[in-house]
């Protein structure tokens, strides 16, 4: 009988390796997009204030 659940959970562990590597690097790969992102914003010229006068 132990054995049968050892081998379910081995089982169900080896099932779920895949999902959670491909977990993991979708969110790496967000992380890096999002940080390019950042990077590659245009640069914007400063705002200059109207004086009034």
């Amino acid at each position: 009988m132990n054995q049968s659940v050892t081998y379910v959970e081995s089982a169900a562990a080896s099932q779920l390796r895949p999902v959670v590597i491909t977990v993991i690097a979708a969110k790496l790969a967000v992380a890096a997009l999002l940080m390019t992102t950042v990077n590659l914003a245009p640069v914007q010229p400063p705002v200059e204030l109207a004086q009034l006068r």
